[in-house]
């Protein structure tokens, strides 16, 4: 009978490696082939393709947004017109030649105020963006607009609350005549066309 084999014994395990501090690779002898560190990290300088003070110079600073000025309030500016929400000084013309009208408010808590129309539509109402700022509970923040189709002028009705009256008739949409009275919530409008 053969012998028994003896049992494989395990290998032991080896001891672990002393732990070190890491340290740079020691700089590589004049005329000595160079080091694998050398060629996997190119020089930083190489790889910049701006100029820093160019990149610096080209920065813009942008001034700080702050929200416009609301348009003046009719009420504040007696003889004068309102075109676009700027108001102007009565006796300038409107730019486009073609023609023009005048809204004088007669009675009302505006009064005495006077509004110059002419190309661009007249948007009147409560709110601080009419173009004729109205200052009255009884008018409605956007009411009515003063829009001119050719030579002729038109009263629209925006959907206002208490609506919009020509002569004392409610309308929709009417065109106006020289010498028409608007009521607009409490205030009457009396509408001329200019040079008629």
């Amino acid at each position: 009978m053969a012998p028994e084999a003896a049992p494989a014994s395990e290998p032991e395990p080896a001891a672990p490696a002393p732990s070190r501090p890491w340290q740079a690779p020691a700089p590589a002898e004049a005329g000595a082939s160079s080091s694998v560190a050398e060629t996997m990290v190119p020089d930083v300088a190489a790889t910049m393709t701006a100029d820093a003070a160019a990149a610096r110079d080209s920065t813009t600073l942008m001034p700080v947004w702050s929200p416009p000025a609301p348009p003046p309030a009719a009420g504040d500016l007696p003889d004068t017109m309102a075109i676009g929400g700027l108001a102007q000084p009565a006796s300038t013309a409107v730019p486009g030649g073609g023609a023009q009208a005048e809204l004088t408010i007669e009675s009302g808590p505006d009064a005495g105020h006077t509004h110059r129309a002419g190309d661009s539509a007249l948007r009147l109402g409560r709110s601080p963006d009419n173009d004729v700022i109205l200052r009255d509970p009884a008018t409605s923040g956007h009411h009515a607009r003063l829009e001119r189709r050719g030579d002729q002028f038109w009263i629209v009705d925006l959907g206002s609350t208490n609506g919009t009256l020509v002569n004392g008739e409610p309308i929709q949409e009417k065109q106006l005549s020289h010498g028409d009275r608007v009521t607009i919530g409490q205030n009457a409008v009396h509408f001329s066309v200019l040079g008629a």
